[in-house]
């Protein structure tokens, strides 16, 4: 199963796994533009995906992708979290992953993830005490992407806001995923039992949802191969998109599908950590690749 998986790496070097994406995630691309960025030459990740296709599935990942037999519904149903269309007629139960407390039951005991708890708006006092065993919390959709509503929860007052969501809200203790001024998450695609591609987002807010993309290195410590560094823009059609819309795109998502901005720089991380990653990584696609929808937990929205 082709996945974008999203780590943190904590002040102690600890990574995280905080959400994981199907169907067709960024990765791929934002990985092409980094390693261009920095090295100057193109990556073969797409022949890396191609080959991985025909190799594993026998068939080309175009014909891949849409022989999955959920993704019929997972298409509106990216349209329908973003308020742009209806909630898709028919129903499979693999949307019940695109629920990040379905993820958090399912993969918690296998891999390292940030304490999560689902927020009940009524009961306040298990959200403050939640609160101050970790002294400070992010508030974040349990159906959502690209950042929406993401929020850093410092007080109780904080967290009367966040009990008026429509799409359900869930707390999950703060990981300070920091290089230099920069938060950082790192982006892992696996596919067919394969590690394919990491890339880094970097960024000056709260979260690093779309940031500066920067190629990932191994190193002995944690840092910028250059503090001082120069970006490059770009407003191109991404290769998930031509796959995924075909000519057929959404307007509202042209930020997303065209542009982005990558570093020379890179992100150093320690090689234990690299390897890490790559491997849990397999890991979660493994898995997932092995599951029964049917038996998943029931998601929010049903």
């Amino acid at each position: 199963m082709y996945l974008g998986i999203d780590f943190l790496v904590a002040p102690d070097l600890q990574p995280y796994v905080v959400e994981v994406n199907l169907g067709l995630p960024g990765g791929a691309q934002e990985y092409e533009l980094a390693c261009l960025v920095h090295s100057g030459r193109p990556s073969d990740v797409f022949r890396t995906i191609e080959a991985i296709s025909r190799e594993v599935y026998g068939k080309p990942f175009r014909e891949y992708l849409y022989s999955l037999p959920w993704l019929e519904s997972l298409k509106p149903f990216k349209l329908w979290l973003d308020g742009q269309g209806p909630f898709p007629q028919t129903f499979h139960p693999a949307l019940r992953l695109e629920d990040k407390w379905v993820q958090y039951q399912i993969l918690s005991p296998l891999v390292p993830m940030p304490e999560t708890r689902v927020l009940d708006p009524e009961n306040s006092l298990e959200a403050e005490r939640f609160l101050v065993l970790k002294g400070r919390l992010v508030g974040k959709r349990r159906l959502g992407r690209g950042g929406r509503e993401f929020r850093l929860i410092d007080r109780a007052e904080d967290l009367v806001e966040e009990t008026a969501r429509d799409y359900g809200c869930l707390l999950q203790e703060w990981v300070d995923s920091r290089v230099g001024p920069y938060v950082f998450s790192i982006r892992s695609v696996a596919f067919g039992g394969r590690h394919v591609c990491l890339y880094a987002n970097l960024a000056s807010r709260a979260y690093s949802n779309h940031g500066i993309l920067a190629y990932v290195d191994s190193g002995e410590r944690l840092g910028l191969s250059a503090d001082d560094f120069a970006t490059r823009s770009f407003n191109q059609r991404s290769w998930e998109a031509e796959i995924w819309f075909g000519r057929d795109e959404p307007a509202y998502l042209h930020h997303n599908l065209y542009e982005d901005e990558a570093a020379t720089a890179a992100l150093i991380l320690p090689a234990g950590i690299v390897k890490f990653i790559k491997e849990i990584s397999v890991r979660i696609e493994r898995f997932y690749e092995s599951l029964d929808f049917t038996a998943l937990p029931r998601a929010f929205f049903e």
